[in-house]
């Protein structure tokens, strides 16, 4: 699955990945994501950052430079 969700966007952990998607994007990652998924033992949460969360959002430590807007959150 990481390697499938890496293709869209940046992993920040081993099982979270940020995603900067146009909306057909989106719908293609959601796509291939139920193409992917083992339905009896994973489970793929996408949540979106709208414009004000994004300005109330806090990195702490290293991480990837972002242009996070329009990014989802893609966690398993």
């Amino acid at each position: 699955m990481a390697a499938a969700l890496e293709g869209w966007g940046y992993q920040l952990q081993e099982s979270v990945i940020q995603l900067q998607l146009e909306p057909a994007e989106l719908d293609e990652v959601r796509r291939q994501v139920t193409e992917i998924i083992n339905q009896a033992n994973d489970v793929i949460h996408l949540y979106p950052l709208c414009d004000s969360c994004l300005t109330r959002s806090e990195i702490h430590g290293t991480s990837p430079a972002l242009d996070d807007a329009g990014l989802y959150r893609a966690v398993w």
